[in-house]
């Protein structure tokens, strides 16, 4: 199957379009109230690790993805059934992210709109792009997501002349507990967002040159770590912490306080546009995944022609996986923690590694010229 490229600028950009996506969404770290913003710079800590991970198996096997990996190390029998557990993953996330944003939404600004039309009309103009491409889709992050980031440290700014900040709810600095922040480091900020990098092990075969791969992929989680922690410092100074904890959106409800000279006011609905245009690049790098993974399973000569059954499949299990949305949630947060990115996102990749480096081992002591690999 014959794969489209894309350079190192434009996969640091989807990188950290994936990252930030619907992260800026919620109250990350919410139980360590003023200290919130340090659990993403713990996060990130291990975000480095995993990435150190997923980029060396990469290297054992460069120009190979996930699933092909899988299929290299493990064979058919226990291979096929691993490739299949990774594929129904990315998909049923690709499926949980666009409930997301449809939910923030229909919440928000189309309030009384059907959500599968909202969500189908989200999950249609995904794949319609795709099937231009991965090229085409790493275009779009090289010239949207720049003034993605532009727009919003401009809203960050408005945020703090309109004087609304009050730093005092910040403090005191570790005054909720080193448990409590240890327990919304690891797993839950490690996983999310920085965990679910492991589906760019489908995409990093695309990349022109991988030489820096490393080193594009170490810069992309220490970007979107840091970008991350100064939002969540914005909208605990400004809510406070216990506020910011309560909230389903807190970053809309941390904008809608500002008004500058009774003027500057309401742009909350360009917040909603960013944060949408966050999602979209997120939930198409997973029906991505998805596709090829799929396509390379079944041994099929385009994942193009996968892409519009999986959209088939993403818009009605996003509506129906869940009864409410505070289920929806409570399910993401303990259920699919558990069961699936504890396992799929540190475990298996991990494994993966250690059988790669033995397999490699053995083979260079009947090939030398392996050894550098190492």
């Amino acid at each position: 199957m014959k794969l489209e490229k894309i350079s190192i600028k434009q996969l640091f950009l989807l990188m950290l379009a994936f990252e930030i996506g619907s992260a800026i969404i919620f109250s990350l770290g919410a139980e360590a109230k003023q200290d919130a913003w340090l659990t993403v710079l713990i996060g990130m800590v291990f975000g480095f690790i995993l990435i150190s991970v997923f980029t060396k198996l990469s290297e054992y096997y460069p120009g190979h993805s996930l699933i092909q990996i899988i299929q290299q190390l493990m064979g058919k029998f226990f291979g096929y059934p691993l490739c299949i557990t990774y594929i129904i993953y990315f998909t049923s996330q690709a499926a949980r992210i666009s409930r997301d944003f449809s939910e923030l939404m229909l919440s928000t600004i189309l309030v009384g709109t059907p959500s599968i039309f909202i969500l189908a009309s989200f999950v249609v103009v995904i794949i319609y792009t795709l099937r231009g491409g991965i090229e085409v889709f790493g275009r779009m992050a090289e010239l949207v997501f720049p003034v993605v980031l532009i727009i919003s440290m401009s809203t960050w700014l408005i945020v703090y002349i309109s004087g609304v900040v009050d730093m005092k709810h910040l403090t005191p600095f570790l005054g909720s507990g080193i448990k409590n922040i240890w327990k919304e480091s690891f797993p839950y900020q490690t996983s999310l967002p920085f965990g679910e990098l492991v589906i760019f092990t489908m995409i990093w075969p695309a990349l022109k040159d991988n030489v820096k791969l490393k080193k594009v992929a170490m810069a992309a989680v220490l970007t979107a770590g840091v970008l991350l922690s100064l939002n969540i410092l914005g909208m605990v100074s400004v809510l406070g912490p216990q506020l910011y904890g309560m909230l389903n959106y807190p970053l809309l409800s941390a904008i809608r306080m500002v008004s500058v000279a009774d003027f500057l006011e309401r742009v909350d609905a360009v917040v909603i546009m960013l944060m949408v245009a966050g999602g979209f690049f997120k939930v198409g790098i997973y029906i991505y995944g998805a596709s090829v993974g799929t396509a390379q399973l079944l041994n099929l000569k385009s994942h193009h022609f996968v892409l519009i059954p999986l959209g088939a499949i993403i818009v009605p299990l996003g509506q129906i996986m869940v009864k409410t949305y505070a289920e929806h949630l409570a399910i993401g947060l303990k259920f699919d923690m558990t069961y699936l990115h504890l396992p799929l996102q540190f475990v298996i990749p991990s494994l993966l590694l250690i059988m790669a480096y033995l397999h490699n081992r053995v083979l260079s002591h009947s090939d030398p010229t392996l050894r550098q690999r190492q």
